[in-house]
C-alpha cells in the first residue's frame, strides 16, 4: 500500500470513529432524554386520574372491565427500526389503576420521541457520511500534493545510481521534504567530489606505475647493462688469457676485483628497486626500527636540518597492511617535507590510545600548503588510509608549519622519544 493511501486510511479512520462516537453520544442522550420524559408522563398520569380522560404525551390509557385479561404490549413505531427502537427504549412496567367495573391500564408509549430522535440521528449520520466522502476527495488531492516531492527524490536516487547529477530536488516548502532534498543535493556533491578523486586517482597510479616502469627501465638500461656488460668482458679476458698460458696474477686480481665491484653493484641496485616495490627490512626487522634508521640516514644527510622521532613500537605489530601503510606514509611525507619545502626542523611521531593510532609529520619549512595540488603522493596517501578506515588530513598555518596527520584504527601501548642532531 502507498505512502498516500497509508495517511488518506489512517485519517479517513480516524474522521470515521470520531463520527461514530458523536452518533453514540447523540443515541445515549436521546435514550436519557426518552425516558425522563416517558417516566414523568407516566408518573402524571397516575397522579392526575383527570389525564386519563385527555390525552397524555407518551403514555397509551386503556381500560380494563372485571374478569378481563390484560393485554400485551403491541408497539408500534412506523418508520423507526425495530433495532433503533431498542436502543433508544427498552420498556417501562405498566401501571394500574382501580377503577368502577374494572382498572385502567396506563403503559408508557415514546413513539413520538422516538421518531423525534429517529429523524435526528439519520440526518446527522447523512450529514456524516457526506462529509466523510468529501474529507477523502480532500485528502486524495491534498495529501499527493504534499507527496508529490517524493517521486522527484526517487528520480533524483535513480539518476545517483546511474552515475548522473541527481539535480536539485525540492520539498515545495515543506520542512521535512525540504530536509530531504538538501541532504540528497549534499549527497550529489559528496558523489560528485568522490568520482572525481576516484578519476585523479586512477590517473595517478596509472602515471606512477609507467612511471615506476621507465624508471625500472632506466635502471636496468643505464645501471645494470653497463655492470653485467663488464663482467662479462672481464670473464671473457681471463678466459683468453688462460688459454694463451699462465694468466699473471695481477692481471687475474684485477679483473676479479672487477667483476665482485659490478656484482656489488648489481646487488645495491636489486636492493634499491626491491625496496622501492616493498620495504625489505619489514619481513626481518621491526618498522619502527627501519623508520628510526630513515629518520638517522636524513640526519646524516641534511646536517642543517634538525630530526625529532617519537614512535611506539607496539604500533607496529598489529597487522601488515598496518605496518607497509605507516610506513609509506612516513616514508613519503618526509621526502615531501625535505623535497619541496626549507624546513630547519622535521618531526616524525606515531602514538595512539585504544581508539587507534595517530601519525604526524611536522615540518616548518611551508612546502606544502592547505591548498596543495593532487600531486605529492597526496592522493596516495589518503587512499591508503582510506583502504583501512582511517583519516587523512594536511594543515598548514600562516607560520608555514606543516602537518600530515594520519589515524588509523589500531589501538597502541606508550611511546619511545628520540632526537637526531645533524
Amino acid at each position: 500500500m502507498s505512502l498516500r493511501w497509508r495517511i488518506i486510511l489512517l485519517v479517513m479512520l480516524a474522521a470515521a470513529l470520531s463520527a461514530l462516537a458523536g452518533l453514540a453520544v447523540t443515541i445515549g442522550g436521546a435514550r436519557v432524554a426518552v425516558r425522563a420524559e416517558t417516566e414523568a408522563a407516566l408518573n402524571q398520569a397516575r397522579t392526575q386520574p383527570a389525564v386519563i380522560t385527555g390525552h397524555a404525551r407518551h403514555v397509551t390509557h386503556l381500560f380494563v372491565p372485571d374478569g378481563t385479561a390484560i393485554p400485551p404490549p403491541n408497539p408500534s413505531h412506523p418508520g423507526v427500526p425495530s433495532w433503533f427502537v431498542a436502543l433508544i427504549w427498552d420498556g417501562a412496567p405498566d401501571i394500574l389503576l382501580a377503577a368502577p367495573g374494572g382498572q385502567w391500564l396506563l403503559r408508557a408509549d415514546p413513539v413520538d420521541e422516538v421518531a423525534e430522535v429517529w429523524s435526528d440521528t439519520a440526518a446527522l449520520a447523512w450529514t456524516a457520511l457526506v462529509m466523510l466522502a468529501l474529507l477523502l476527495a480532500a485528502l486524495h488531492v491534498l495529501v499527493g500534493r504534499a507527496l508529490a516531492p517524493l517521486h522527484g527524490f526517487a528520480q533524483a536516487l535513480d539518476r545517483l545510481a546511474q552515475g548522473q547529477a541527481a539535480g536539485t530536488p525540492t520539498g515545495d516548502n515543506i520542512p521535512e521534504l525540504t530536509t530531504i532534498g538538501q541532504r540528497i543535493a549534499h549527497l550529489d556533491r559528496e558523489l560528485t567530489v568522490a568520482r572525481a578523486e576516484n578519476a585523479a586517482l586512477s590517473h595517478s597510479l596509472i602515471a606512477l606505475q609507467d612511471q615506476e616502469r621507465a624508471q625500472l627501465a632506466r635502471d636496468l638500461h643505464d645501471e645494470l647493462g653497463p655492470m653485467l656488460f663488464g663482467i662479462r668482458v672481464d670473464a671473457h679476458a681471463i678466459a683468453r688469457a688462460a688459454g694463451t698460458g699462465p694468466v699473471p696474477a695481477a692481471d687475474a686480481i684485477a679483473r676479479a676485483d672487477a667483476i665482485a665491484n659490478a656484482a656489488a653493484g648489481i646487488r645495491d641496485l636489486s636492493r634499491r628497486i626491491l625496496n622501492r616495490l616493498r620495504p625489505m627490512g619489514l619481513d626481518h626487522l621491526h618498522a619502527a626500527d627501519i623508520l628510526r634508521d630513515l629518520m638517522d640516514g636524513l640526519a646524516r644527510q641534511h646536517t642543517d636540518i634538525r630530526f625529532t622521532t617519537s614512535l611506539d613500537d607496539d604500533a607496529f605489530t598489529r597487522s601488515e597492511a598496518a605496518d607497509l601503510t605507516l610506513y609509506r606514509i612516513a616514508h613519503e611525507a618526509l621526502l615531501n617535507a625535505l623535497r619541496h619545502g626549507r624546513p630547519t626542523h622535521v618531526g616524525l611521531s606515531i602514538e595512539g590510545d585504544d581508539q587507534g593510532v595517530t601519525l604526524r609529520v611536522t615540518d616548518n619549512g611551508g612546502g606544502l600548503g592547505n591548498d596543495a595540488p593532487a600531486g605529492h603522493g597526496i592522493i596516495g596517501m589518503r587512499e591508503r588510509v582510506r583502504a583501512l578506515g582511517g583519516d587523512f588530513t594536511i594543515l598548514t598555518d600562516d607560520a608555514g608549519l606543516t602537518l600530515v596527520q594520519a589515524t588509523l584504527p589500531v589501538p597502541l601501548s606508550s611511546p619511545q622519544t628520540q632526537e637526531h642532531h645533524g
